[in-house]
């Protein structure tokens, strides 16, 4: 299910139900999709409960139905109406059901999730928050994969081969430059999907084929190799010349995701305006664009289409490296009354991040000293780095005003009130500082702040940082690692790609770029003093570092059972070191989490505020778990447990 669930692009999670009937050692999926195209089929589409909706997390909204399993695997839909909802002859009422948690992950991706309105985390309408999604699935596609026995690798592509693989190479087949439907546009993601899939495939066949302890010349492993072999999407050259434009951008959007996917350790976030500057993403789409193009959907000589990608990727870099320049010189040169006001936000805009929510800790920016600081909010705000950057110019100016000994002539702090800044540009950052780690980090001689700022003239925008972090890292990263140029440098007198060409057509030192990209690209956060190097294939000869990765949660809806199931224990992807163990009550698809640790043995934390309470006096205190849990032990809705001895 897991893999029809990613080739279909995550349309059967949305109507699918788990059950506890036990075989092979799993539980169950009810999947009433249809293996072709994923779409509900025709049998469901005859009965009510696909109509019903469900409340998500509108307060407002009451469930009215229950979904009951019975015999541990059919699942049935309840009319449920309390005394408190009664209804009258004649009355009517939106009938409306509770998925539970187990669906959230299909509520974030439709944008109404916690997270969304939370974190302010976009939908899949979103390309930054849809790729890190799917970029998880992937590593879990990934994972599965490199665990398949044979004879499991043989039951999936004999399911796969025959209920999707062929239908939609069918399909595809009678493809024309007619009106794009979406049928059509699954077809050809789900095809992409699939050579991906075979090529993970035929990486597991060959650890077969060297494992001694497998008959490498079996009947399973000649049957996997031939299977897989037809694969390849290799009509997807002459297949790309008839599509339509909107077609085109679909199969091109899913051969951009595979390229940053392969990206992702050294390019974090891609298309995340909160991390990547509009000018970035603009080059990220037009040079993973050429490369899909040139490598997977042109035909003709090799070294012909590699000449014309250099040549293409040299263009985009040069053109993003202007309106960097073109940018940061209408901003700087403090001329902001003799621009236009549409080429003034025109740069800005080009500059600009997204400015996302943090929480400002008094450690961070309050002290005893900055209690007219305090006075602008009264408490402590979750708000945007932008606006963090508007509240740090004013404290700069009572810190003036007081060091100095003037009266004040502005009160900041009564005459406004700090609004949300909602984009953010990075400035120049220059501290009189000769301390080790600020000659090590970056980060300290640049700093996001406040669009407000640049347009009143008080700070200056950084362009030796864009130029290194938003253009040469999107470009070299990619190059280096997704194309082979066999081999291409100045050495060897292949000029078709090379980081010293890169940097002339940027105009940008190579030592400062071999400096930039062995430090790894910097997301525009608050400075830090220490930086982890992100791996730069341009200079390492070790591979990536996979990052902290949050495990894949099912999107199911799970129906209600007679008794108590233990669903999950395991380590907890958000709370590092701790183990969590997750029961689904009896005759209820409410599911409570509890969490234990080694260093406090006996202890249950049972609930997210506990664990929240507990780590939060830790940091403030700077103490141990068994210290935290000590001091808190007493409020028994958060903990059980026993005293711990020291």
């Amino acid at each position: 299910f897991d893999f029809k669930n990613f080739i279909l692009n995550y349309e059967p999670s949305e109507w699918s139900y788990e059950v506890p009937e036990p075989m092979l050692n799993r539980r169950q999926i009810v999947d009433i999709t249809d293996d072709n195209t994923g779409k509900v089929h025709s049998v469901a589409r005859g009965h009510t409960p696909i109509y019903v909706n469900e409340v998500g997390h509108n307060p407002k909204m009451h469930s009215n139905v229950l979904i009951r399993d019975k015999n541990d695997h059919s699942v049935y839909y309840y009319v449920c109406i309390d005394k408190e909802h009664a209804m009258k002859k004649g009355d009517t009422v939106e009938l409306l059901v509770d998925y539970g948690d187990h669906y959230e992950q299909v509520r974030e991706r439709k944008g109404y999730g916690q997270v969304n309105m939370s974190e302010q985390l976009g939908g899949d309408e979103e390309d930054g928050a849809r790729l890190q999604r799917n970029f998880q699935e992937r590593e879990e596609v990934e994972k599965d994969i490199s665990s398949l026995k044979i004879w499991e690798m043989f039951h999936l592509v004999e399911f796969l081969m025959e209920k999707i693989l062929n239908p939609i190479d069918k399909s595809i087949g009678s493809l024309s430059t007619g009106q794009p439907d979406l049928h059509r546009r699954g077809d050809l993601i789900a095809r992409r999907r699939l050579d991906w899939v075979g090529e993970k495939l035929a990486g597991r066949i060959l650890d077969y084929v060297a494992d001694p302890l497998v008959d490498s010349s079996s009947e399973f492993i000649s049957s996997l190799k031939v299977s897989v072999r037809k694969w390849r999407f290799v009509s997807m050259p002459k297949l790309f010349n008839r599509l339509n434009p909107e077609l085109r951008k679909v199969l091109l959007g899913e051969l951009t995701e595979e390229l940053l996917y392969q990206t992702r350790s050294r390019l974090p976030n891609p298309l995340n305006e909160t991390v990547w500057s509009n000018i970035a993403i603009d080059l990220t789409r037009k040079t993973t664009n050429s490369m899909a193009q040139y490598l997977y959907c042109h035909s003709g000589p090799v070294n012909s289409r590699k000449r014309h990608l250099a040549e293409c990727l040299m263009s985009h870099a040069k053109y993003a490296a202007e309106a960097v320049r073109n940018g940061s010189n209408a901003i700087n040169n403090l001329n902001i009354n003799s621009i236009p006001h549409v080429d003034v936000d025109y740069h800005i805009n080009g500059l600009s991040f997204k400015s996302s929510r943090r929480k400002i800790e008094k450690k961070y920016l309050l002290d005893g000293s900055n209690e007219k600081m305090r006075s602008l909010y009264d408490f402590q705000h979750t708000i945007r780095f932008g606006t963090a950057a508007a509240m740090a110019d004013i404290q700069a100016y009572y810190d003036a005003v007081e060091l100095c000994g003037i009266d004040q002539y502005y009160i900041p702090g009564k005459t406004r009130r700090v609004s949300e800044c909602k984009r953010s540009i990075v400035s120049q950052y220059e501290p009189n500082c000769t301390n080790s780690s600020c000659n090590r980090s970056p980060q300290f001689y640049w700093m996001a702040r406040s669009v407000d700022t640049f347009m009143k003239g008080g700070v200056l925008a950084n362009e030796k940082w864009y130029l290194e972090n938003q253009v040469l890292a999107i470009v070299h990263i990619l190059a280096s690692t997704c194309v082979d140029w066999n081999p291409s440098s100045e050495e060897t007198g292949n000029y078709l790609y090379s980081l010293e060409r890169l940097c002339r057509e940027i105009e940008l030192d190579v030592n400062d770029a071999k400096k930039a990209l062995s430090q790894g690209t910097m997301n525009p956060v608050w400075p830090a003093s220490e930086i982890t190097a992100v791996y730069s294939p341009a200079l390492s000869d070790d591979g990536p570092v996979k990052g902290f990765r949050l495990e894949r949660r099912k999107s199911r809806r799970r129906a209600a059972t007679s008794s108590a199931q233990q669903l999950y224990k395991g380590s907890d992807a958000e709370f590092p070191g701790w183990t969590v163990k997750e029961i689904q009550r009896a005759n209820s698809r409410h599911v409570d989490r509890y969490w234990t640790h080694p260093e406090v043995e006996g202890v249950m934390v049972r609930s997210k505020v506990g664990m929240n309470t507990l780590l939060n006096y830790m940091q403030v205190n700077g103490v141990g778990i068994k210290s935290a849990y000590e001091k808190n032990r007493e409020t028994t809705k958060y903990f059980s447990g026993v005293k711990i001895r020291r």
